[in-house]
Protein backbone atom coordinates (compact mmCIF):
# COMPACT_ATOMS: atom_id res chain seq x y z
CA UNK A 1 0.00 0.00 0.00
CA UNK A 2 1.33 3.42 -0.95
CA UNK A 3 -0.39 6.28 0.85
CA UNK A 4 0.00 9.46 -1.17
CA UNK A 5 -0.48 10.35 -4.79
CA UNK A 6 2.24 12.87 -5.62
CA UNK A 7 5.58 12.76 -7.41
CA UNK A 8 7.38 11.08 -4.50
CA UNK A 9 4.70 8.38 -4.32
CA UNK A 10 5.05 7.89 -8.08
CA UNK A 11 8.79 7.19 -7.67
CA UNK A 12 8.09 4.70 -4.89
CA UNK A 13 5.38 2.98 -6.94
CA UNK A 14 7.74 2.69 -9.91
CA UNK A 15 10.33 0.83 -7.76
CA UNK A 16 7.67 -1.42 -6.23
CA UNK A 17 6.32 -2.37 -9.64
CA UNK A 18 9.85 -3.07 -10.89
CA UNK A 19 10.25 -5.47 -7.95
CA UNK A 20 7.06 -7.30 -8.95
CA UNK A 21 4.75 -5.94 -6.26
CA UNK A 22 1.01 -5.61 -6.63
CA UNK A 23 0.51 -2.00 -5.64
CA UNK A 24 -2.50 -0.23 -4.17
CA UNK A 25 -2.42 3.55 -3.90
CA UNK A 26 -4.59 5.47 -1.46
CA UNK A 27 -4.82 9.18 -2.23
CA UNK A 28 -7.46 11.79 -2.94
CA UNK A 29 -5.83 12.52 -6.30
CA UNK A 30 -3.02 11.15 -8.42
CA UNK A 31 0.10 12.51 -10.06
CA UNK A 32 -0.18 12.08 -13.87
CA UNK A 33 2.27 9.13 -13.82
CA UNK A 34 0.14 7.35 -11.22
CA UNK A 35 -3.03 8.24 -13.10
CA UNK A 36 -1.60 6.56 -16.21
CA UNK A 37 -0.67 3.46 -14.21
CA UNK A 38 -4.16 3.29 -12.73
CA UNK A 39 -5.78 3.66 -16.16
CA UNK A 40 -3.52 0.89 -17.47
CA UNK A 41 -4.59 -1.23 -14.45
CA UNK A 42 -0.99 -1.62 -13.30
CA UNK A 43 -1.97 -0.24 -9.88
CA UNK A 44 -5.21 -0.15 -7.93
CA UNK A 45 -6.26 3.33 -6.81
CA UNK A 46 -8.66 4.15 -4.01
CA UNK A 47 -9.54 7.82 -3.73
CA UNK A 48 -9.74 8.98 -0.15
CA UNK A 49 -7.85 9.69 3.03
CA UNK A 50 -5.94 7.26 5.22
CA UNK A 51 -7.70 5.15 7.83
CA UNK A 52 -6.10 2.11 9.45
CA UNK A 53 -8.39 -0.32 7.58
CA UNK A 54 -6.64 0.75 4.36
CA UNK A 55 -3.82 -1.53 5.52
CA UNK A 56 -6.04 -4.63 5.35
CA UNK A 57 -4.29 -7.23 3.21
CA UNK A 58 -1.02 -5.29 2.99
CA UNK A 59 2.31 -6.59 4.23
CA UNK A 60 4.28 -3.47 3.31
CA UNK A 61 3.30 0.20 3.39
CA UNK A 62 4.86 3.40 2.13
CA UNK A 63 3.75 6.74 3.57
CA UNK A 64 4.49 9.44 1.00
CA UNK A 65 1.88 12.11 1.63
CA UNK A 66 4.06 15.07 2.51
CA UNK A 67 1.86 15.55 5.58
CA UNK A 68 3.64 14.67 8.81
CA UNK A 69 0.47 13.80 10.76
CA UNK A 70 -0.82 11.45 8.06
CA UNK A 71 2.58 9.79 7.62
CA UNK A 72 2.80 9.31 11.40
CA UNK A 73 -0.70 7.76 11.46
CA UNK A 74 0.30 5.32 8.69
CA UNK A 75 3.46 4.38 10.61
CA UNK A 76 1.59 3.84 13.88
CA UNK A 77 -1.18 1.76 12.29
CA UNK A 78 1.36 -0.32 10.35
CA UNK A 79 3.43 -0.91 13.48
CA UNK A 80 0.36 -2.05 15.43
CA UNK A 81 -0.45 -4.53 12.64
CA UNK A 82 3.19 -5.66 12.30
CA UNK A 83 3.36 -4.38 8.71
CA UNK A 84 6.64 -3.13 7.31
CA UNK A 85 6.49 0.62 6.73
CA UNK A 86 8.68 3.20 5.05
CA UNK A 87 7.87 6.80 5.84
CA UNK A 88 9.49 8.94 3.18
CA UNK A 89 12.13 11.22 4.71
CA UNK A 90 11.53 9.98 8.27
CA UNK A 91 13.90 7.18 9.29
CA UNK A 92 12.65 7.10 12.89
CA UNK A 93 9.09 6.25 11.85
CA UNK A 94 10.24 3.67 9.29
CA UNK A 95 10.79 -0.03 9.93
CA UNK A 96 12.86 -0.29 6.73
CA UNK A 97 14.77 1.97 4.39
CA UNK A 98 14.74 1.97 0.60
CA UNK A 99 18.21 2.42 -0.91
CA UNK A 100 18.96 4.50 -3.96
CA UNK A 101 19.67 1.98 -6.74
CA UNK A 102 21.65 2.01 -9.97
CA UNK A 103 20.63 -0.81 -12.31
CA UNK A 104 22.48 -1.95 -15.38
CA UNK A 105 20.69 -5.16 -16.30
CA UNK A 106 21.59 -7.81 -13.74
CA UNK A 107 24.18 -5.50 -12.17
CA UNK A 108 22.73 -3.51 -9.29
CA UNK A 109 24.39 -1.08 -6.91
CA UNK A 110 22.45 0.06 -3.84
CA UNK A 111 23.37 3.15 -1.83
CA UNK A 112 21.94 3.84 1.60
CA UNK A 113 22.54 6.25 4.42
CA UNK A 114 20.23 4.27 6.68
CA UNK A 115 17.64 6.98 6.20
CA UNK A 116 19.81 9.64 7.84
CA UNK A 117 20.83 11.48 4.65
CA UNK A 118 18.62 10.51 1.68
CA UNK A 119 19.79 13.45 -0.40
CA UNK A 120 23.39 12.26 -0.04
CA UNK A 121 22.38 8.78 -1.20
CA UNK A 122 20.59 10.33 -4.18
CA UNK A 123 23.64 12.38 -5.18
CA UNK A 124 25.91 9.34 -4.87
CA UNK A 125 23.50 7.37 -7.06
CA UNK A 126 23.61 10.12 -9.69
CA UNK A 127 27.41 10.03 -9.74
CA UNK A 128 27.57 6.24 -9.94
CA UNK A 129 25.04 6.24 -12.79
CA UNK A 130 27.49 8.29 -14.84
CA UNK A 131 30.36 5.90 -14.05
CA UNK A 132 28.48 2.71 -14.95
CA UNK A 133 27.76 2.58 -18.66
CA UNK A 134 24.50 1.00 -19.86
CA UNK A 135 26.56 -1.64 -21.71
CA UNK A 136 27.45 -3.14 -18.33
CA UNK A 137 24.07 -4.91 -18.31
CA UNK A 138 24.76 -6.36 -21.77
CA UNK A 139 28.17 -7.58 -20.60
CA UNK A 140 26.62 -9.21 -17.51
CA UNK A 141 24.06 -11.00 -19.70
CA UNK A 142 26.80 -12.21 -22.06
CA UNK A 143 28.90 -13.55 -19.17
CA UNK A 144 25.85 -15.25 -17.67
CA UNK A 145 25.03 -16.90 -20.99
CA UNK A 146 28.57 -18.31 -21.30
CA UNK A 147 29.24 -19.01 -17.63
CA UNK A 148 28.98 -22.78 -17.93
CA UNK A 149 31.30 -22.92 -20.95
CA UNK A 150 33.85 -20.69 -19.24
CA UNK A 151 33.82 -22.86 -16.11
CA UNK A 152 34.19 -25.96 -18.23
CA UNK A 153 37.12 -24.57 -20.23
CA UNK A 154 38.89 -23.07 -17.20
CA UNK A 155 38.07 -25.40 -14.28
CA UNK A 156 40.79 -24.05 -11.95
CA UNK A 157 39.27 -21.23 -9.87
CA UNK A 158 42.49 -19.22 -9.61
CA UNK A 159 43.11 -19.42 -13.35
CA UNK A 160 39.49 -18.52 -14.08
CA UNK A 161 39.70 -15.50 -11.77
CA UNK A 162 42.89 -14.38 -13.54
CA UNK A 163 41.19 -14.83 -16.93
CA UNK A 164 38.18 -12.75 -15.80
CA UNK A 165 40.45 -10.05 -14.38
CA UNK A 166 42.27 -9.76 -17.72
CA UNK A 167 39.00 -9.80 -19.68
CA UNK A 168 37.31 -7.17 -17.57
CA UNK A 169 40.36 -4.92 -17.38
Amino acid sequence: LVVGGGAVAARKVERLLAAGARVRVLAPGLHPELQALAQARRIAHRAGVFTPDALDGAWLAVAATGEEAVNRAVAQAASQRRILVNVVDDAELSSFQVPAVVERGAVQVAISSGGSAPMLARRLRERIEVLLDESLGVLAALLARHRGRIRQRIPDVAQRRHWFDRLLD
